[in-house]
């Protein structure tokens, strides 16, 4: 195996990192615009993209080697975490929303750090067990469950409210996203340089848990004809109703979502994130759901209670805390230089 390590220049790690993140902010808007049904579009997308990378995949392996057994083994079971949290979030797409489905996401800060407590014998800040409780207020109040009825569409899904359906789909993804984090690090420090590999055999383990939901949970099965909006919006009756029929528009969607939106934008991101200070990743990754927020009104016609938006700032605040970007922030301004 060869010893060499790929590395990157700051400049370029920043530019990745950006495009990468800037993809992720529209993948739940491209999930809803490609309209195939959740378990079958993760399906998809992650299809396409192991496909996308076996040739960049290849080409890393014959510069800088293989993987090592065990770095093998953590990327298959960081993908079959991150196929959970993927199929449970493209459900929480359609039933709470892009932009709030992207907030719950960061229930993984709680995940990490308690993974770490438990495995590697690292103890918190202090500060954490305050933030963990006040995380969780705040994507309550995020998933719209104090809200009432929605203006439009559903309010119940498979007999309950179609908000706490959401946001347990939501925090079920945040909670798999953290493991996958925790299990995706570990693979990395044992196979440096290697960004493309690990990332290869994620996507093809996380064919696994969408496969399953696809054939034994969901009630369309395999479905590329029919999709699961009606004109953009989640029909009164989702459960027995079919979406407006899968078109080339839909298809074009799905490619753009797999190549850019699951490929491209994880493989950048893995190489900024290896590649800069933590603390600044934290407060980069930070921009991915706050433009999905911002954008989803405008591209998906989303709306945002009053609570849903205090909900937003209160979990956006405590990742921001947690991550210590107040203080990188403070120190900006006081002019204080990191050596």
């Amino acid at each position: 195996m060869s010893d060499k390590v790929s590395t990157v220049s700051k400049k370029m790690a920043y530019t990745l990192i950006m495009l990468g993140i800037l993809a992720l902010a529209f993948s739940a808007i491209m999930v809803k615009e490609a309209n195939f049904e959740p378990s079958t579009n993760a399906f998809l997308r992650c299809a396409i993209a192991f496909i996308v990378l076996i040739p960049f995949a290849y080409n890393e392996r014959k510069k800088l080697g293989k993987l090592n057994n065990k770095g093998l083994v953590l990327a298959i079971g960081a993908g079959i975490f991150l196929g959970i949290d993927m199929t449970a979030w493209n459900y929480a797409i359609f039933y709470v929303g892009a932009g709030i489905s992207s907030i719950l996401l960061n229930l993984q800060i709680i995940v990490l750090p308690l993974l770490a407590l438990t495995f590697d014998k690292f103890k918190p800040k202090k500060s954490f067990w305050v933030l963990v409780p006040i995380m969780i207020f705040g994507i309550i109040l995020t998933g719209g469950i104090f809200d009432g009825d929605p203006a439009e569409g559903p309010a119940t899904i498979y007999g309950h409210p179609i908000a706490v359906v959401g946001t347990l789909l939501g925090v079920l993804s945040g909670i798999c996203y953290g493991i996958y984090l925790y299990t995706s690090r570990k693979s990395g420090t044992l196979n440096p340089g290697r960004y493309v590999q690990p990332l290869m055999w994620v996507f093809l383990a996380q064919l696994i848990p969408q496969a399953f939901t696809m054939f034994f949970i969901s009630d369309a099965g395999f479905d590329i004809v029919h999709g699961v909006l009606v004109d953009g919006k989640l029909p009164m009756n989702p459960e027995t109703t079919f979406g407006d029929p899968i078109t080339t528009v839909n298809w074009i969607w799905m490619f753009v979502l797999a190549v850019v939106g699951h490929a491209m934008a994880w493989v950048f991101v893995q190489i900024g994130s290896v590649n800069l200070d933590p603390t600044i990743v934290a407060g980069l990754l930070l921009l991915s759901p706050i433009t999905t927020v911002l954008v989803a009104p405008y591209t998906s016609g989303e709306t945002t209670s009053t609570l849903q938006i205090v909900g937003i700032v209160i979990v956006l605040a405590a990742v921001a805390y947690q991550n210590d970007l107040h203080k990188a922030l403070l120190d900006r301004l006081r002019g204080v230089k990191k050596e």
